[in-house]
């Protein structure tokens, strides 16, 4: 019932409020145990993203109309509003009756038949203007965007300053639409015009995608990772400007590779595929139990060449010291880069990410460090901050001359002849990402 998944959805509003449990954590480890059906775990799914991903904008229609300012709302009762308030303004296909009165119900379960009043009014309210609901109040354009696209205020003013306000008004939009289901191919085992026939046997319709050789789209949604294809390890769900670190090193059969921070290890299974079980593959990440995943998906995937090890990458690995052809180095990062898959990165403060790029340059020495002379490294984030990109880039190359950028050369003329590019959702229709090739001299 649509009870259920709207129950469902306010349990994880409230972990995510008091435990900090992020959605997809909620949704993988406890949404399971609520034996909802397929149909309302996908609602509950939607209903819990969505109302995170546009909080402030539901939240300053809320204050429009109430009567008690947010912050004395009984926080539960304001979490049901919240569901509410995103099902009559963003869901239209809802009725206003279901969406009205499953989250009335859902307030007096919370506060009493009083909060049930207090929320029917609000909700009522907002059901007779939502076509013609408040204009967002603020003291500039920033801060008008960034209540109405729900953006940290920081982050608006930053790409306001980098990009214009009106292309981050279009980067803001891009943010808050649903992004493509893009996959890589294992070409190890078949071709992307296979696996869409072998996908269409299972009711699931793809494309091959516009640009990026090996790479699908998917056209019909649902639990991918459910299909035969999937157990099979025909494919691996990955953004398609994440899987172009391997493309940019060029990677061939024979050749050692390192992947730095491997997991959950897209890029480092992209590599494996193009040394088509050839050549030495090292996979590394700092967390143990990742590392264990990342096995079990190698061997589903066909990797027999991948070994996995548990390293902080921040120190160097003695025993590859200027022994490896490419290293893959992708970072851990802000992750302002994906907004608009991760509707809890909106609420990071400025001032958590202050640290990030100096721990960023420390992978990058060491990752460099495994690079023999003549070898490729790649860079990488999921990231558009110019201080987590190519100022870090920067800056160990005016430490460590025997390094230089080099023509950065991807599939679907997508490459940079300075060395390194940065991907925006609204431009280029992937996730927001960048990426840096750099070339260790011969005489070092």
């Amino acid at each position: 019932m649509a009870a259920s998944a709207r129950s469902a959805a306010l349990e994880g509003l409230k972990a995510w409020r008091l435990r900090g449990t992020w959605p997809d954590q909620f949704v993988k480890k406890e949404l399971p145990a609520l034996g909802l059906s397929p149909k309302d775990k996908g609602l509950s799914v939607q209903l819990l993203y969505g109302t995170i991903q546009n909080l402030q904008r539901i939240d300053f229609y809320i204050g429009c109309y109430s009567s008690v300012k947010l912050r004395k709302i009984m926080p539960q009762v304001l979490d049901c509003l919240r569901l509410g308030v995103y099902q009559l303004v963003f869901l239209q296909k809802i009725p206003v009756s279901a969406a009205v009165n499953e989250s009335v119900n859902l307030a007096k379960k919370a506060g009493g038949a009083r909060a049930g009043g207090f929320a029917n009014a609000i909700l009522r309210k907002v059901a007779s203007q939502r076509e013609n609901l408040p204009e967002v109040t603020g003291e500039d354009a920033p801060s008008r965007m960034a209540v109405y696209y729900s953006h940290p205020l920081w982050f608006v003013r930053r790409m306001a300053v980098l990009l214009g306000e009106e292309e981050t008004r279009e980067l803001l939009e891009a943010d808050n639409m649903p992004p493509p289901v893009t996959t890589r191919v294992n070409r190890l085992r078949l071709t992307g015009e296979e696996l869409i026939a072998r996908l269409a046997e299972e009711g699931i319709t793809a494309r091959l995608h516009p640009w990026l050789p090996d790479c699908i789209v998917f056209e019909t949604g649902g639990d991918l990772t459910s299909t035969r294809c999937f157990a099979e390890g025909l494919f691996y769900i990955q953004d398609a400007a994440s899987q172009l670190p391997p493309w940019a090193l060029e990677i061939r059969p024979g050749e050692n590779v390192v992947d730095v921070c491997a997991a959950p290890g897209g890029k480092t299974l992209i590599a494996g595929q193009m040394q088509q079980g050839q050549g030495r593959l090292i996979a590394m990440d700092l967390h143990p139990f990742k590392c264990r995943q990342l096995e079990e998906t190698g061997k589903r995937m066909g990797l027999s060449q991948l070994s996995v090890r548990s390293w902080d990458s921040t120190a160097a690995a003695s025993d590859l010291l200027a022994q490896v052809d490419k290293v893959i180095c992708d970072v851990p990062c802000s992750g302002l880069g994906i907004l608009r898959k991760k509707a809890d990165i909106r609420f990071k403060k400025e001032e958590e990410l202050l640290d990030l790029p100096q721990i960023q340059g420390k992978i990058l020495e060491a990752a460099a460090s495994y690079c023999r002379p003549g070898g490729k490294l790649v860079y990488s984030t999921c990231t558009i901050l110019p201080e987590e990109n190519q100022q870090v880039v920067e800056a160990f190359l005016k430490q460590n001359k025997e390094f230089s950028l080099c023509p950065l050369v991807l599939p679907g003329d997508m490459g940079a002849e300075e060395g390194y590019r940065t991907f925006y959702p609204h431009k280029d229709g992937t996730d927001g990402f960048f990426i840096a090739c750099l070339r260790r001299n011969q005489e070092s």
